[in-house]
């Protein structure tokens, strides 16, 4: 189930984005999240917690998304590079902190 749910996220992180995003630095921040997301889903009742966590993940992936691109805009950057990437997620995680239990995705 974590797989599904990253490439969901990724395609909304995608889809937000107007610029390339390089690759390496995509996947360097995807393998920060990856244990979580499979220490979360791909258990039991992982089928049932991404229904319930979902669609609101697949929000933060495109705030991610969005957010890497206006950064990348603002340096005048060609592609999303990995500071953009870092600078956007530090918004969103700070976002998803607020109210979340310790067993969120």
């Amino acid at each position: 189930m974590s797989e599904r749910a990253i490439a969901e996220c990724v395609t909304e992180l995608r889809a937000a984005c107007r610029r390339p995003i390089d690759q390496p630095a995509l996947d360097a921040l995807l393998g920060t999240l990856r244990p979580n997301f499979e220490r979360i889903l791909d258990e039991a009742n992982g089928v049932a917690r991404w229904a319930d966590h979902g669609p609101h993940m697949r929000d933060n992936g495109r705030y991610l998304g969005a957010l890497a691109d206006f950064f990348s805009h603002y340096a005048d950057a060609p592609i999303v590079g990995a500071d953009h990437l870092t600078q956007a997620f530090a918004m969103v995680r700070d976002a998803c902190k607020a109210g979340r239990g310790d067993d969120s995705v």
